[in-house]
């Protein structure tokens, strides 16, 4: 099939890729190049790199990469599901920016590591009994993204963006085999030389993910032990999504990846599981070139499909994780790029209209000392009017405001639940006010926060903290909201 059809960026025009993936024993390397309705794999590459250094790999990576020849392309970095951690999780809330605080304030629970050692992102499943959010939660440590911009910059690279590879498959497979995800689950098992991942896709997003630690090495070096092994593998794995009641079960089980010559794995699971199992080697739906086409016949163990399904569903994947510095430093360079862009382009204007104004300048004067002569005599009766208008401004704006106060209070009184009391109300006079108080859950304050930032008293509604303590026999979280009285309301 034309794999340009199912290719998000196929309307940018001409343009490259160069996807790379170092989180494996294999660097891999792919140059991608998009044309108007077509998209064509250039070249691949690969090398073994285990026990190598990292100044030793980010030579590879520079010499690999002048060897794809490639003009001026977007560089992306790739990241394997061995590397992170995914847990399907319930979240208490179907407002996205509660989400995103109930993630940031729990996703420690979920790790070893502590809250700055990790970089945390999710994908939103589905609505649970309509209070509750299916999110699969992906946690990566901070240390090994950050050692992938390393080996790049050392490398003479800059990467634009960290792809999660298992959400790009599901994104490309489904529509390269043209296997529609909408009514059941489709489960995906991606073959690479160390590892499998297998990965569930339902209504075109991934929602389950489980590493196997068994690839085309040990299925090729003992087929009958392994084949066996991989086989139970992928029966716990179903079992960890069906004791995880995340959707319906899959209706298929499709092997891609590096799968040339492991016929007889698809025989054994077709044997064992009860669902269909379909054998595809990536290759057949894909665009390449001769050069690839030698690459791959000559590396049968490695499957770079993991890195052409990100570059592919690249504007489609939510899943970023650049660290947060990184992301502000770029946000700053971008900046400074556009500032002397706008210093430049000032300039120019200012040169090109410098002529035109010296010309009529002393025309100008000559017209401005005649106003001056002419409305000389009305500038104090022009302070007198604009003292009489200051007046009447200040009248105004006192009668407007009074009983403001009470009717914020009020406000304020209404909307607050039953469950949430108020301890302490500070207004500075300024404008500003911080509320203090305690509530029974985390949810009646998030509550209470939505319905104050829909008030037209107030405005920049924002949570200062959370604590949750004890009281007697009960879990209470304190709280203190901070907010500015609006000035429609003023």
């Amino acid at each position: 099939m034309g794999i340009g059809r199912l290719n998000p960026l196929s309307g940018m025009g001409n343009r490259e890729f160069v996807g790379i993936d170092s989180s494996g024993n294999n660097l891999k390397l792919v140059h991608v190049k998009l044309f108007s309705n077509k998209v064509e794999v250039a070249n691949l590459f690969s090398q073994n790199i285990s026990g190598l250094s990292d100044d030793d790999i980010s030579k590879i990576i520079a010499g690999s990469f002048n060897k794809l020849k490639a003009r001026n392309p977007k560089v992306i970095s790739v990241m394997s599901s061995h590397l992170v951690i995914t847990k399907n999780i319930e979240v208490p809330s179907t407002n996205p920016q509660e989400i995103k605080e109930i993630i940031r304030l729990q996703a420690g629970r979920h790790t070893p590591y502590s809250r700055d050692e990790i970089i945390i992102d999710y994908i939103d499943i589905s609505t649970y009994k309509h209070d509750y959010t299916k999110i699969l939660l992906i946690i990566a440590a901070r240390n090994t993204v950050k050692r992938q911009f390393e080996l790049l910059n050392k490398a003479g690279l800059r990467s634009e963006k960290v792809l999660f590879a298992p959400e790009g498959l599901a994104w490309t497979i489904p529509k390269m085999l043209k296997l529609a995800t909408q009514e059941f689950p489709l489960n995906i098992a991606h073959i690479d030389e160390d590892f499998t991942d297998f990965i569930i896709v339902f209504k075109n997003k991934l929602i389950f993910i489980r590493p196997i630690p068994i690839g085309t090495q040990h299925l090729m070096s003992e087929k009958e032990k392994f084949i066996i092994r991989f086989t139970e593998e992928i029966k716990r794995s179903l079992e960890a999504y069906q004791s995880e009641s995340i959707e319906k079960i899959p209706n298929m089980l499709v092997l891609t990846g590096a799968v040339q010559e492991l016929k007889e794995l698809e025989d054994a699971l077709n044997n064992t599981l009860h669902c269909p199992v379909k054998l595809v080697p990536y290759f057949r739906n894909l665009v390449v070139s001769e050069e690839v086409l030698k690459t791959t016949s000559s590396i049968r163990r490695v499957s770079f499909l993991n890195v052409i399904a990100s570059l592919l569903a690249y504007e489609e994947m939510k899943v970023d994780l650049v660290p947060d510095e990184i992301k502000l430093r770029k946000s700053i360079e971008k900046r400074g790029r556009e500032l002397i862009k706008t210093g430049i382009l000032i300039l120019t204007i200012f040169v090109l209209i410098f002529s035109i104004l010296t010309s009529k300048i002393y025309f100008k004067t000559a017209y401005l000392n005649n106003l001056d002569k002419k409305y000389k005599p009305l500038e104090q009766e022009a302070k007198v009017l604009e003292n009489d208008f200051e007046k009447i401004n200040m009248i105004k704006q006192y009668l407007s405001q009074r009983g403001l106060s009470l009717e914020v209070l009020s406000e304020l009184y209404n909307m607050a639940p039953l469950e949430l009391e108020v301890n302490d109300i500070r207004f500075d006079g300024q404008g500003k006010f911080s509320i203090r108080g305690t509530a029974e859950s985390m949810s009646i304050i998030f509550s209470f926060v939505d319905s104050m930032k829909k008030s037209k008293y107030l405005q920049d509604v924002k949570t200062k903290y959370t604590t949750k303590r004890k009281e007697a026999t009960r879990d209470v979280s304190d709280f203190e909201i901070a907010c500015l009285l609006s000035k429609k309301a003023e």
